[in-house]
């Protein structure tokens, strides 16, 4: 079974303005190549929260003035600073957007969610505002002038924290008011998510079809294939389906959101056959407690993947996997969750016997 205040940086950019001379040789040219330069000022790597927004800095000394108004012709075009913001991810490059003088092109994919953030009133100013932010938009980000001849650039490399995930009651599916649902996210360590968490997700590729409180009082569920079942309200589309705002009293599932973990996620290298009592000992007597399901989803973002089914402090039984395999549940990465009911529903009984993981934070 398969289961899965906003930082700001600000930008700044120092036009160097040299002297007029009709000088050409080769050690004035020396002289000016040197003088574009574009520095990110920021400490690396920048780390931001699931479905929040970041501004992204970009210092620059440009190599000669750019032209007034006034002046016409190739010159202008050539001292007209080019600037262009873009992303690597595992070593493709993905246009941003595209600027020169007035005009600024935004590429498709980041239509709505990026922009130059001062830019229309001040063009020295090429801060990069990023809307919405996705597990996807995970990468190398470049700032790179040109002007004339010359070109200069800086990379910031950006990763994510958090991770929505969906989470139901040891009973049964739908067993949970919105008061209930609340409470069963902080009991397990994480806080019932946000509608722009979901939506953040559902665009990383998120996909559940079981329905779930949010924060707001809303009750969804994202779909990347529409299917018989899932259609809600969205039929034959894909998206986030929304009950709209419900009755507090009403019962579904919930999703849930945790960030980081000031800790280690660990599972013995050897095979445990424990029972839930037998893991809750076994973690203690390695100086750590049995791991919550949040936290097992935290170091599952974070890269950690093991293909054995363990304990969790819930009573739940899950393992995280990151790189997909047939005998490990599929072919798409997530938190497993082994159930009692061939209807998804139900915790393993407490005798019955599987690995473990645990958690040692980091004071221990």
């Amino acid at each position: 079974t398969h289961s899965l205040d906003v930082p700001v940086l600000l930008c700044a950019i120092w036009v160097l303005v040299l002297p007029s001379s009709s000088t050409h040789d080769s050690g004035m040219h020396a002289f000016l190549s040197t003088l574009l330069h574009v520095t990110i000022p920021s400490t690396s790597p920048v780390l931001v929260v699931l479905g929040s927004s970041l501004t992204l800095p970009c210092l620059v000394s440009l190599a000669h003035p750019p032209p007034s108004p006034s002046t016409n012709g190739r010159h202008a075009v050539l001292s007209l600073p080019r600037v262009k913001w873009s992303v690597v991810t595992q070593g493709r490059e993905a246009e941003i957007l595209v600027a020169r003088g007035d005009r600024v092109r935004v590429s498709e994919t980041y239509k709505d969610r990026a922009s130059l953030l001062n830019y229309a009133h001040s063009p020295a100013d090429l801060s990069l505002q990023l809307e919405s932010l996705r597990q996807n938009d995970t990468g190398y980000y470049r700032c790179e002038v040109q002007q004339g001849l010359e070109d200069a650039n800086d990379v910031l490399p950006l990763g994510f924290t958090g991770v929505v995930f969906h989470y139901r009651d040891a009973s049964s599916r739908y067993a949970f008011t919105l008061e209930r649902a609340t409470e069963a996210c902080e009991e397990i360590g994480a806080q019932i998510a946000s509608p722009e968490q979901l939506l953040a997700a559902y665009h990383s590729g998120y996909e559940q079809c079981d329905a779930g409180w949010l924060s707001d009082r809303s009750v969804r569920y994202p779909i990347q294939m529409p299917r018989e079942g899932c259609f809600g309200d969205m039929d034959g589309l894909p998206g986030v389906r929304n009950y709209g705002l419900v009755e507090p009293d009403e019962l579904y599932d919930v999703y849930c959101y945790v960030e980081n973990i000031e800790g280690e996620v660990f599972h013995d290298s050897t095979p445990q056959h424990l029972t839930f009592w037998e893991a809750k000992a076994y973690c203690l007597s390695h100086g750590a407690e049995l791991a919550t399901t949040a936290q097992l989803y935290a170091a599952w973002n974070d890269g950690l993947n093991h293909c054995s089914p363990g304990w969790l402090a819930d009573g739940s039984v899950r393992y995280p996997i990151v790189t997909p395999r047939e005998r490990c549940g599929g072919g798409e990465p997530g938190v497993r969750t082994v159930y009692r009911y061939s209807n998804q529903t139900g915790f393993p009984e407490a005798h019955t016997q599987h690995d473990v993981y645990c958690f040692r934070n980091d004071y221990n």
